[in-house]
């Protein structure tokens, strides 16, 4: 089979695994975890998704078949769940994550795990969703403590979502810079309703606490993410103070003009305020839709964005090796904390050469990198027995709960279908190498 020039020199610079470049396929190491059917599942469904029309027809058939199971849409559900349900969820139950995180776990790779919670605008809803989320961290405690690295949180399902468009509005024509500040200009109502649901969020960042499981508090579209941005310093102020590790990440999407900006203003507020700012750095879910609604907020092509994101890692990066690389202050303490979730081989592999050429360990508590389960498997697990910290966003539940996040996926995720082009050949080649050695 053919070399693969990426997977080498991602690995070529650390010492500690030239090993496994050396007379051997680095492919062969990043996919052996994965068995002959997994392998054979995979590289069938990438090669489909290949088709960004397909992708788009199949989306559009499963979100009308989701709407009408009991009739002609039956066949197209039950098809999903055999294929796309099967390659990027672990299952139903907790018990079916644990047998995907015993298999990541020989690569040196955690877990994020995620329950799907859909959007809530009740308050009951909200309430049993939060109950839920604080119930799932007790058993990711209690079953998965040294395999569950993050959980993530949609904060739709947990806040008001029209409250937190009421609280973006008040925070575009006030400029306001804080969560007290934008809560004052809400009438009676809304500021107690408020005040009730960020009491759920704080009891749910104090049980991850507790539990040492940090959140990953999900982005959302423009017409809400300012809200969300207020919450979230608010609640980054008291539970990640600089002298421990961050409990709460923000997430920040790169396909947005002035990304890069935004990190360095929340940089700025984090230092000033001694807490550390955690970031889950992704390209953007909602892409799609924002073009049709919000197109000035966007960059205006893929490689823009790909320069943006990289440019926020930098900015990241270079901030936290002033404060732990070889030339740091021994009085500094980080501010910062990064999660890179990409399939972008470019990206990771730029960022792995900055942390070597900053002085940055591979295994810094304070970096990590993540895919979806089932997509780019073969650089998750490079990554993983490279020493760095690898992460798989673990999905789980029933096939009607996780459906939703999966429709999201097909349709908006890019990143995601595009890393499939760079997959392709790698599980083409893995197969024929097995073959070839039979």
């Amino acid at each position: 089979p053919p070399t693969y020039p990426f997977l080498t020199s991602i690995m070529r610079p650390f010492s500690a695994v030239r090993s496994l470049s050396r007379g051997v396929h680095t492919t062969q190491s990043g996919l052996a975890a994965l068995s002959g059917r997994e392998l054979a599942h995979s590289s069938a469904l990438m090669h489909l998704c290949a088709s960004s029309t397909l992708v788009h027809l199949v989306s559009r058939a499963l979100c009308a078949a989701a709407k009408a199971p009991s009739t002609l849409g039956l066949p197209a559900l039950m098809a999903a769940r055999h294929t796309i349900f099967a390659q990027f969820a672990a299952g139903e139950v907790v018990g079916d994550v644990r047998r995907v995180a015993r298999r990541l776990s020989e690569s040196g790779v955690q877990c994020i795990v995620d329950h799907s919670t859909e959007e809530a605008t009740g308050s009951n809803a909200r309430r049993e969703n939060l109950d839920a989320k604080l119930s799932l961290l007790s058993l990711l405690a209690a079953d998965l403590s040294d395999a569950c690295a993050f959980m993530p949180i949609k904060p739709t399902a947990l806040v008001s979502p029209s409250l937190l468009e009421r609280l973006t509005e008040v925070d575009a024509t006030s400029a306001s810079d804080s969560f007290a500040e934008a809560l004052a200009l809400l009438d009676e109502r809304e500021q107690e309703e408020l005040r009730h649901d960020m009491e759920g969020l704080r009891r749910l960042c104090a049980h991850a606490r507790s539990v040492r499981i940090p959140l990953l508090f999900d982005a959302e579209q423009t017409h809400r993410q300012p809200a969300i941005r207020l919450l979230t310093r608010e609640l980054a102020a008291e539970f990640n103070p600089s002298s421990a590790e961050p409990i709460l990440y923000y997430t920040q999407q790169a396909y947005l003009q002035g990304a890069a900006a935004s990190i360095c203003s929340e940089m700025a507020h984090a230092k000033q305020r001694n807490y550390t700012f955690a970031v889950k750095l992704v390209r953007g879910a909602y892409r799609a839709s924002e073009s049709r609604t919000n197109p000035h907020y966007l960059q205006p092509s893929k490689a823009d964005t790909d320069r943006e994101y990289d440019t926020c890692v930098e900015r990241l990066l270079h901030e936290l090796a002033a404060a732990e690389g070889p030339q740091a202050d021994e009085r500094s303490r980080p501010c910062v904390a990064l999660l890179l979730a990409t399939h972008n081989r470019p990206s990771i592999e730029r960022a792995c050469h900055l942390m070597r050429d900053l002085g940055l360990a591979k295994a810094n508590s304070r970096v990590h990198f993540a895919q979806i389960l089932g997509m780019a498997d073969d650089l998750t697990h490079t990554l993983g027995l490279s020493g760095f910290n690898a992460l798989k966003l673990v999905p789980f539940g029933s096939f009607e709960e996780v459906l939703p996040w999966l429709l999201r996926r097909l349709e908006e995720n890019q990143d995601a279908l595009g890393a499939s082009a760079a997959e392709r050949p790698l599980l083409r080649g893995e197969i024929w190498r097995r073959l070839a050695a039979m």
